[in-house]
């Protein structure tokens, strides 16, 4: 028998374990869509290795199953050129997904000349221009982020209704897009919303994601329902690795111990256990003696994967915020100012490597990622400081 654990980041494991009422809450929210009722759209937060990403291929297959068109976005940091590509390349394959061209209604048909519209700004070179050649000029087609896309949405969500389905946003990362990117968004979803449209947003991000909602706060509160993914408790632990093997009670302690119920970090404990022990009973002693097997693996296959584009500098930040996350003493360990950091620290949170708590301190977006840290890094080194140029002066 094959390994049955995926450690891999976003593989869907054979079992949801502990996440049957974010799939329930999914579900009701596709059956009130279906009804013709205005429904919250859903996002996740939470740290990396809670399953966010695993959720919203959940989501979508759900979805599918449904006859549900799908816009699947991986959010990145792009500008708005690029944000308008993207999205109107996945609008396209949700229209066709809507309905086949040959029976389109003339809600689609509408739809089909508000996209060639939407993406005429994109250029003559652009794919999607050369070969969308349906427009409907003045609409979608004003340069401004926020009313094209939701005169896109309302096209979209009204050619989905009369083909009796609808449609899907899932976007992962969230936290990537600009504020006026998500803004758009909102403001598209909020008239969707408003004309009760089967159009719904399902999204992931990291904590502190709600965060970016604060300019709209007012709306965002009645658009979405925010639902945080945390660790699993002991029994969650105990059913993902009682899958093919015995494990007692104490191995399940310890394991919890180790892990802290991460899903990802449980996935990768028991890929470890079963290759070391297959089906076989499990005990205590069996886990604390897979413990270094089980470091090794997650240092290799989860954390080092954080670090490929990281300088000296983000390096040392980073080993800074493992002995002291408050902005100032971070500062002061690197023997650097605030101000002199500041563009360090900017960066690692805009590449996710940290985020701010509530009181302002910086915190690992990835579990146990100190740990990994410190085995790496076991002291920290300061990097020398960069000599300014002096300004010629003859």
């Amino acid at each position: 028998m094959d390994n049955p654990y995926t450690p891999e980041s976003g593989a869907v494991p054979r079992d949801l374990v502990g996440r049957d009422v974010v799939r329930t809450r999914f579900a009701a929210l596709l059956d009130g869509l279906e009804r013709g009722h205005a429904q919250r759209s859903h996002i996740l937060t939470g740290v990396r290795g809670t399953g966010k990403t695993v959720m919203l291929r959940d989501h979508v297959r759900t979805a599918r199953a449904r006859r549900w068109a799908i816009v699947d976005i991986d959010a990145a940091r792009r500008d708005d050129h690029g944000f308008r590509r993207q999205l109107a390349f996945e609008a396209r394959s949700s229209l066709l997904a809507v309905s086949p061209r040959s029976k389109w209604t003339s809600e689609a048909t509408t739809a089909s000349g508000v996209l060639g519209s939407f993406a005429s700004l994109l250029g003559g070179d652009s794919p999607l221009t050369s070969e969308w050649t349906e427009s409907a000029p003045g609409s979608a087609d004003s340069g401004a982020l926020s009313p094209d896309v939701t005169a896109l949405l309302l096209a979209l969500g009204e050619a989905a209704r009369s083909h009796s389905t609808g449609i899907v946003f899932v976007i992962d990362e969230l936290q990537r897009f600009t504020t006026g990117q998500l803004g758009a968004l909102i403001d598209g979803l909020h008239r969707t919303y408003l004309r009760e449209l089967p159009i719904t947003l399902v999204g992931a991000g990291l904590p502190r994601s709600d965060a970016l909602f604060a300019e709209t706060q007012v709306r965002a509160n009645r658009l979405f329902e925010f639902s945080s993914l945390d660790a699993f408790i002991d029994s969650d632990t105990a059913t993902l690795l009682r899958w093919t093997s015995e494990c007692d009670d104490d191995a399940i302690a310890v394991a919890q111990t180790l892990t802290g119920g991460y899903p990802r970090l449980v996935q990768a404990l028991g890929h470890v256990l079963w290759e070391k022990h297959g089906p076989q009973k499990v005990t205590a002693d069996a886990v604390e003696y897979a413990s270094a097997e089980y470091e090794k693996f997650v240092d290799e296959g989860f954390f080092r994967e954080h670090l490929s584009r990281a300088g000296d500098m983000d390096i040392a930040y980073l080993r800074a915020v493992v002995d002291s996350p408050i902005e100032a003493e971070t500062a002061r360990l690197l023997e650097r100012t605030t101000a002199q950091c500041a563009e360090t620290r900017s960066a690692l949170i805009d590449r996710g490597l940290i985020h701010l708590s509530e009181s302002g301190s910086a915190a690992f977006t990835t579990p146990h990622f100190e740990g990994f840290i410190r085995r790496t890094l076991p002291t920290l080194s300061t990097p020398p400081h960069k000599q300014r140029r002096r300004r010629y002066d003859p």
